[in-house]
C-alpha cells in the first residue's frame, strides 16, 4: 500500500510540474510582445514644427492665389461675354431700324419736288407706324392717358390743376408719355393732374366776366 500511495504522489506532482512548465513559457513571451505593441511617438523639436507649419502656410497661400487668378479670368470672361451680347442686340435693333431709315429717306426724296402734303403727311404717318412696330417688337410700350389716375410712382406732375369733369389726381393732360421696356419704366410720364371740379364761385366769377 505504501508504494502505491509513493507511485500516486510521485505521478500528481510530476503532472503539476509538466502544467507549469507549459505555463511559463507563454507568460514569458507575453511581456515582450505586449511591449512591442505600443510604440512610443518622437517627439519633434521646435525647429520641425515652425518648418512644417511654414511649409502649410506656403502651400495655402499658393492655392489662395490660384483661386484668385481663377476669379480674375472668369470676371473677365464673363464682361467679354456681356459685351458681344449687348453688341448682339444693339445689332438686330440697327437692323430693325435701318428700313425705317430708308423709308424716310425716300419719303424726303419725294417731298424735295412735290406740293402735295396731304400725301407727304400720309408717308409721315406710314413711317411712324413702322417706327412704332420696331419699337414694340422690341419691348418698348408707352404709357398714360387722359383719365388715368395719378400714380407718383411712374408719373411726373407738371401742374394740377380744375378740370369740370375729371376727379381729383387723375390725368388731365399729357405733356411727355411715359415708356417702359419689357416689364421696366425707362421713362416717366410728364403729365397735368386734375384738381377736381372747380369751386362754384370761381366758376360764377368766369361767367360773368
Amino acid at each position: 500500500m505504501s508504494r502505491k500511495k509513493e507511485h500516486a504522489a510521485a505521478t500528481e506532482t510530476a503532472s503539476v510540474q509538466e502544467r507549469e512548465a507549459q505555463q511559463q513559457p507563454s507568460d514569458e513571451k507575453a511581456t515582450p510582445e505586449a511591449a512591442t505593441d505600443e510604440p512610443q511617438e518622437e517627439e519633434k523639436s521646435p525647429e520641425e514644427v515652425i518648418e512644417e507649419l511654414g511649409s502649410e502656410l506656403t502651400t495655402a497661400n499658393e492655392r489662395y492665389l490660384r483661386l484668385m487668378a481663377e476669379f480674375d479670368n472668369y470676371k473677365k470672361r464673363t464682361s467679354r461675354e456681356y459685351e458681344r451680347m449687348v453688341e448682339s442686340a444693339n445689332e438686330k435693333l440697327m437692323l430693325e431700324m435701318i428700313g425705317v431709315r430708308e423709308t424716310f429717306e425716300l419719303a424726303l426724296k419725294h417731298g424735295e419736288n412735290g406740293t402735295d402734303y396731304k400725301q407727304l403727311f400720309d408717308g409721315v404717318k406710314l413711317i411712324f407706324n413702322k417706327f412704332d412696330g420696331v419699337l414694340s417688337a422690341n419691348g418698348l410700350t408707352p404709357f398714360a392717358a387722359i383719365g388715368d389716375e395719378f400714380d407718383p410712382q411712374i408719373h411726373d406732375a407738371l401742374l394740377k390743376v380744375p378740370h369740370p369733369e375729371l376727379p381729383e389726381d387723375h390725368i388731365a393732360d399729357i405733356h411727355e408719355k411715359g415708356y417702359r421696356l419689357k416689364d421696366r419704366v425707362i421713362k416717366h410720364a410728364r403729365v397735368i393732374v386734375s384738381a377736381g371740379a372747380p369751386a362754384p364761385e370761381e366758376s360764377t366769377t368766369n361767367e360773368k366776366k
